[in-house]
């Protein structure tokens, strides 16, 4: 690498250009996590009582201070619940280091696939029944009979 440190009339200043990518750690206070990852301040604490979220470190002042590694996390536990995963089972995602155990996801996958899969079944069955009672109810207006609300019993 060249580097002149004075320049002159004749030679002119010349760096030889480095680029270095560095990734700074951002500290945060809970308010400013709270706000980037779209939850309350009480909904922070409470992960991290839970052991969702490992325990913030402390400033000086005594405020909780956060890395983007927390806010990275909460994006993970917040997508996971909205899968329909339970806290227990995200908390069980991670081990001790952050880090995810994947053999054991990947079952709680299967498990939740399963639970959807008999979900959709039991909604497939209530939207037949639906359409029963809408179809009755229709013949009945169409017809002019009277019908009793027993109809929504239908099964």
């Amino acid at each position: 690498m060249k580097v002149r440190a004075h320049a002159t009339a004749d030679t002119p200043l010349d760096y030889t250009k480095i680029q270095v990518n560095l990734k700074v750690k951002h500290n945060m206070k809970i308010g400013e996590l709270s706000q980037r990852a779209g939850l309350a301040a009480s909904a922070i604490r409470y992960y991290e009582e839970q052991g969702l979220l490992a325990p913030a470190g402390r400033g000086q002042n005594g405020y909780r201070e956060y890395t983007d590694s927390a806010l990275e996390r909460l994006q993970a536990v917040r997508g996971a619940q909205a899968l329909g995963f339970t806290l227990e089972t995200i908390r069980g995602f991670f081990g001790g280091d952050g880090v995810c155990h994947k053999t054991h996801t990947l079952a709680q996958i299967a498990l939740r696939m399963r639970e959807v899969e008999q979900e959709q079944a039991a909604l497939d069955a209530q939207r037949e029944q639906l359409f029963a009672l809408q179809a009755m109810l229709q013949r009945s207006v169409s017809s002019g009979q009277p019908m009793t609300c027993s109809a929504l019993g239908v099964q």
